[in-house]
């Protein structure tokens, strides 16, 4: 299953512009760190090594992948705002941030101000998935059971303030559905307690998803993205199902703290958009699962698009009621 689990994430911010400093022309001087804010094998830190794997050496140095799971997210994106802001560290999975930033009644960083945003790389629905076995062949059979459990089906999330948990936490908000919410260690386990019987559903990404159901263990029954997956083209989206349903995705990115030099900043941006662009396998196993290149032309446009990402990241967490003290 493990040949296409791909990315994750949802994508970091800021708008702060590059702090002008004197070019670097010898960096990096030793090997950039990237923190990988879920568990190995998890879709962000699956991207992250194959990305790097090609970027690395445009970059003229190693990437070594930090592993630093925890909070949602939190504990990694803390470690990059309070980053030396010389270029060698960098997160990866950026709306991780601003979705702490918004759950978070002290994230202890501003998601406006202390990253340099670097670049946007794939975008990839959350998607409702249930097990092959179960009695909803559809999303109206499975709605309508979901209003009718009078203790609420179980759902299982990779994490408290996930993408998945809050997309389903809205989802039968917007229903007037109850639900338990069994949060696991990751979206794969997650993925796995859906094929196994331990949840009812579960929200999952579609590079986690779409691989299984292809498989015959899961059957996807919505997605959460803007449009409907070419990949599956019957799959209803959660706005289509469910008046006023949030868009939900993740959005695979790179940044790091504030006031990085300029010349790190435009040689990452430039080695994994050449990396990806210039490899016609690595494109395919970023989109053949429900993903959509969205590669930023500029880290500047990037940034421009974080005020819109924030605000329908707050949406998501108002609507789903996901908050963390």
């Amino acid at each position: 299953m493990l040949r296409r689990n791909l990315l994750a994430g949802l994508g970091l911010l800021s708008v702060r512009p590059v702090a002008a400093q004197a070019p670097a022309s010898n960096w990096p001087t030793r090997p950039i760190r990237l923190i990988v804010p879920f568990a190995a094998g998890a879709s962000s830190d699956t991207i992250a090594r194959l990305v790097m794997a090609r970027a690395s050496e445009a970059l003229g140095g190693s990437v070594v992948i930090e592993n630093r799971a925890g909070a949602g997210g939190l504990i990694a994106s803390q470690a990059v705002a309070r980053a030396e802001p010389d270029g060698h560290t960098l997160l990866c999975g950026g709306g991780t941030a601003i979705t702490q930033a918004v759950m978070q009644r002290n994230p202890g960083y501003d998601w406006a101000r202390d990253f340099t945003p670097v670049l946007t790389i794939v975008e990839q629905p959350a998607v409702l998935c249930v097990r092959k076995a179960s009695p909803w062949a559809d999303v109206a059979a499975f709605l309508a059971a979901a209003k009718a459990s009078r203790d609420g089906l179980r759902y299982g999330s990779g994490g408290v303030g996930t993408p998945a948990h809050m997309a389903a936490a809205a989802m039968l908000k917007l229903i007037g559905a109850q639900g338990v919410h069994v949060p696991y260690r990751g979206a794969n386990q997650a993925a796995l307690a859906v094929e196994q019987g331990e949840v009812d559903f579960a929200f999952a990404i579609s590079n986690i998803a779409v691989p299984r159901a292809q498989d015959g263990l899961i059957r996807i029954l919505l997605t959460g993205g803007g449009r409907r997956m070419p990949v599956m083209p019957e799959v209803p989206t959660l706005a289509e199902t469910v008046p006023d349903g949030p868009v939900v995705t993740s959005i695979s990115s790179i940044v790091g703290p504030a006031g990085m030099p300029a010349v790190a900043v435009t040689r990452i941006h430039a080695a994994v958009k050449q990396a990806v662009e210039g490899d016609a396998t690595l494109r395919d196993a970023l989109t053949r699962d429900g993903g959509e290149l969205v590669l930023s032309e500029t880290p500047a446009s990037y940034a421009a698009l974080w005020p819109e990402e924030h605000r329908r990241l707050t949406r998501l967490v108002a609507l789903s009621d996901v908050r963390v003290e």
